[in-house]
């Protein structure tokens, strides 16, 4: 299982936008990319999941282990619902003009 963004950062899923960004910059200087390339990466991923509010309400929506068993269990129950790429895809739409 891939530890979450939070994990990454070492912050708890409540931290706010300052206290995620300093743990981003110091774990920056802790493993730079010239050190250590794919943990780098691995940290900036998890930054800009969480870099702010909306970017934690786009994670949120979209990397639910308990959503996709949910679409799982509700497209066996009714074939034509959207699959949950479809439903990333229609959610992502309706976020695009949500400001």
């Amino acid at each position: 299982m891939n530890p979450s963004p939070f994990e990454i950062l070492g912050v708890s899923p409540d931290a706010d936008d300052e206290t995620i960004r300093r743990a981003y910059l110091e774990r920056v200087r802790k493993f730079p990319p010239d050190r250590d390339p794919g943990r780098f990466r691995r940290i900036r991923e998890a930054y800009d999941q969480l870099r702010d509010a909306r970017s934690r309400l786009r994670h949120a929506l979209f990397h639910l282990p308990e959503l996709e068993a949910l679409q799982v269990f509700a497209h066996r129950l009714h074939p034509r619902r959207p699959t949950l790429p479809q439903f990333r895809k229609m959610l992502a739409e309706c976020l695009k003009d949500v400001r």
